[in-house]
Protein backbone atom coordinates (compact mmCIF):
# COMPACT_ATOMS: atom_id res chain seq x y z
CA UNK A 1 0.00 0.00 0.00
CA UNK A 2 1.42 3.28 -1.07
CA UNK A 3 1.16 6.51 0.85
CA UNK A 4 -0.78 9.53 -0.17
CA UNK A 5 2.46 11.38 -0.82
CA UNK A 6 3.52 8.63 -3.23
CA UNK A 7 0.33 9.11 -5.24
CA UNK A 8 0.88 12.86 -5.32
CA UNK A 9 4.44 12.24 -6.58
CA UNK A 10 3.00 10.00 -9.35
CA UNK A 11 0.66 12.79 -10.41
CA UNK A 12 3.52 15.27 -10.52
CA UNK A 13 5.66 12.88 -12.57
CA UNK A 14 2.79 12.30 -14.95
CA UNK A 15 2.35 16.05 -15.42
CA UNK A 16 6.11 16.66 -15.78
CA UNK A 17 6.52 13.91 -18.37
CA UNK A 18 3.51 14.86 -20.42
CA UNK A 19 3.92 16.40 -23.85
CA UNK A 20 3.67 20.18 -24.01
CA UNK A 21 1.53 21.78 -26.69
CA UNK A 22 3.34 24.02 -29.08
CA UNK A 23 3.26 27.75 -28.23
CA UNK A 24 1.26 27.32 -24.97
CA UNK A 25 1.48 26.19 -21.36
CA UNK A 26 -0.99 23.41 -21.99
CA UNK A 27 -0.02 19.77 -21.89
CA UNK A 28 -1.47 16.52 -23.12
CA UNK A 29 -1.97 13.96 -20.36
CA UNK A 30 -3.14 10.39 -20.23
CA UNK A 31 -6.66 10.84 -18.85
CA UNK A 32 -7.04 7.17 -17.92
CA UNK A 33 -3.80 7.18 -16.00
CA UNK A 34 -4.89 10.23 -13.89
CA UNK A 35 -8.25 8.60 -13.15
CA UNK A 36 -6.47 5.40 -12.07
CA UNK A 37 -4.23 7.35 -9.67
CA UNK A 38 -7.23 9.21 -8.22
CA UNK A 39 -9.08 5.89 -7.82
CA UNK A 40 -6.06 4.39 -6.04
CA UNK A 41 -5.86 7.46 -3.76
CA UNK A 42 -9.48 7.02 -2.81
CA UNK A 43 -9.10 3.31 -2.19
CA UNK A 44 -5.97 3.76 -0.15
CA UNK A 45 -6.92 6.79 1.86
CA UNK A 46 -5.59 6.26 5.35
CA UNK A 47 -8.11 5.38 8.03
CA UNK A 48 -7.16 8.55 9.87
CA UNK A 49 -8.52 10.66 7.02
CA UNK A 50 -11.75 8.67 6.98
CA UNK A 51 -11.93 8.98 10.75
CA UNK A 52 -11.19 12.68 10.48
CA UNK A 53 -14.04 12.98 8.00
CA UNK A 54 -16.35 11.15 10.42
CA UNK A 55 -15.12 13.38 13.28
CA UNK A 56 -15.85 16.47 11.19
CA UNK A 57 -19.33 15.17 10.35
CA UNK A 58 -19.92 14.31 14.02
CA UNK A 59 -18.59 17.73 15.04
CA UNK A 60 -20.98 19.41 12.63
CA UNK A 61 -23.86 17.34 14.05
CA UNK A 62 -22.84 18.26 17.63
CA UNK A 63 -22.55 21.95 16.73
CA UNK A 64 -25.99 21.88 15.08
CA UNK A 65 -27.47 20.11 18.10
CA UNK A 66 -25.70 22.49 20.51
CA UNK A 67 -27.03 25.49 18.57
CA UNK A 68 -30.55 24.05 18.70
CA UNK A 69 -30.19 23.36 22.43
CA UNK A 70 -28.75 26.84 23.04
CA UNK A 71 -31.69 28.39 21.17
CA UNK A 72 -34.08 26.38 23.39
CA UNK A 73 -32.22 27.50 26.52
CA UNK A 74 -32.35 31.13 25.38
CA UNK A 75 -36.07 30.78 24.62
CA UNK A 76 -36.71 29.24 28.07
CA UNK A 77 -34.60 31.95 29.73
CA UNK A 78 -36.56 34.67 27.93
CA UNK A 79 -39.84 33.05 29.01
CA UNK A 80 -38.61 32.77 32.60
CA UNK A 81 -37.38 36.35 32.52
CA UNK A 82 -40.77 37.54 31.26
CA UNK A 83 -42.52 35.54 33.99
CA UNK A 84 -40.13 36.89 36.64
CA UNK A 85 -40.59 40.41 35.34
CA UNK A 86 -44.34 39.92 35.40
CA UNK A 87 -44.15 38.49 38.94
CA UNK A 88 -41.96 41.40 39.98
CA UNK A 89 -44.45 43.85 38.49
CA UNK A 90 -47.32 42.12 40.32
CA UNK A 91 -45.33 42.24 43.58
CA UNK A 92 -44.42 45.87 42.99
CA UNK A 93 -48.05 46.75 42.21
CA UNK A 94 -49.30 44.86 45.28
CA UNK A 95 -46.71 46.62 47.46
CA UNK A 96 -47.76 50.01 46.10
CA UNK A 97 -51.43 49.21 46.67
CA UNK A 98 -50.68 48.01 50.20
CA UNK A 99 -48.78 51.23 50.91
CA UNK A 100 -51.73 53.26 49.59
CA UNK A 101 -54.17 51.30 51.77
CA UNK A 102 -51.94 51.78 54.82
CA UNK A 103 -51.61 55.51 54.12
CA UNK A 104 -55.37 55.85 53.64
CA UNK A 105 -56.04 53.87 56.82
CA UNK A 106 -53.58 56.01 58.79
CA UNK A 107 -55.21 59.17 57.42
CA UNK A 108 -58.70 57.92 58.34
CA UNK A 109 -57.49 56.90 61.81
CA UNK A 110 -55.91 60.34 62.31
CA UNK A 111 -59.12 62.03 61.11
CA UNK A 112 -61.22 59.85 63.43
CA UNK A 113 -58.91 60.67 66.35
CA UNK A 114 -59.17 64.38 65.62
CA UNK A 115 -62.94 64.17 65.23
CA UNK A 116 -63.21 62.23 68.51
CA UNK A 117 -61.08 64.84 70.26
CA UNK A 118 -63.22 67.65 68.81
CA UNK A 119 -66.39 65.83 69.89
CA UNK A 120 -65.00 65.20 73.39
CA UNK A 121 -63.95 68.85 73.66
CA UNK A 122 -67.44 69.93 72.55
CA UNK A 123 -69.12 67.65 75.12
CA UNK A 124 -66.77 68.86 77.88
CA UNK A 125 -67.44 72.49 76.95
CA UNK A 126 -71.21 71.90 77.12
CA UNK A 127 -70.80 70.09 80.46
CA UNK A 128 -68.71 72.99 81.74
CA UNK A 129 -71.43 75.46 80.66
CA UNK A 130 -74.13 73.38 82.38
CA UNK A 131 -72.08 73.16 85.59
CA UNK A 132 -71.50 76.95 85.52
CA UNK A 133 -75.23 77.46 84.97
CA UNK A 134 -76.06 75.10 87.85
CA UNK A 135 -73.48 76.83 90.05
CA UNK A 136 -74.86 80.24 89.17
CA UNK A 137 -78.39 78.96 89.77
CA UNK A 138 -77.38 77.45 93.11
CA UNK A 139 -75.64 80.67 94.08
CA UNK A 140 -78.78 82.66 93.18
CA UNK A 141 -81.00 80.20 95.04
CA UNK A 142 -78.63 80.30 98.01
CA UNK A 143 -78.73 84.09 98.07
CA UNK A 144 -82.49 84.05 97.55
CA UNK A 145 -82.91 81.51 100.34
CA UNK A 146 -80.56 83.44 102.58
CA UNK A 147 -82.52 86.61 101.89
CA UNK A 148 -85.80 84.79 102.43
CA UNK A 149 -84.52 83.30 105.68
CA UNK A 150 -83.32 86.72 106.80
CA UNK A 151 -86.70 88.20 105.99
CA UNK A 152 -88.43 85.31 107.74
CA UNK A 153 -86.26 85.77 110.81
CA UNK A 154 -87.01 89.44 110.82
CA UNK A 155 -90.74 88.74 110.58
CA UNK A 156 -90.48 86.19 113.37
CA UNK A 157 -88.58 88.63 115.50
CA UNK A 158 -91.11 91.33 114.80
CA UNK A 159 -94.00 88.97 115.56
CA UNK A 160 -92.41 87.91 118.81
CA UNK A 161 -91.94 91.50 119.72
CA UNK A 162 -95.51 92.20 119.07
CA UNK A 163 -96.55 89.19 121.12
CA UNK A 164 -94.62 90.40 124.05
CA UNK A 165 -96.11 93.69 123.63
CA UNK A 166 -93.16 95.42 122.43
CA UNK A 167 -90.96 94.08 125.20
CA UNK A 168 -87.67 92.63 124.62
Amino acid sequence: MESLLDYLDMLEDLLDNSKAMPFSNKISVDKERIFDIIKDIRLNLPNEIRQAQRVIEEHDRYVTEAKREAANIVKEAETTARQMTSSHEIYKSATEQAAEVIDETNKKARDMRLNAMDYADEILAKTEQIIHAVQDNLHEQHESMALHLSETMEILYTNRQELRGGKN
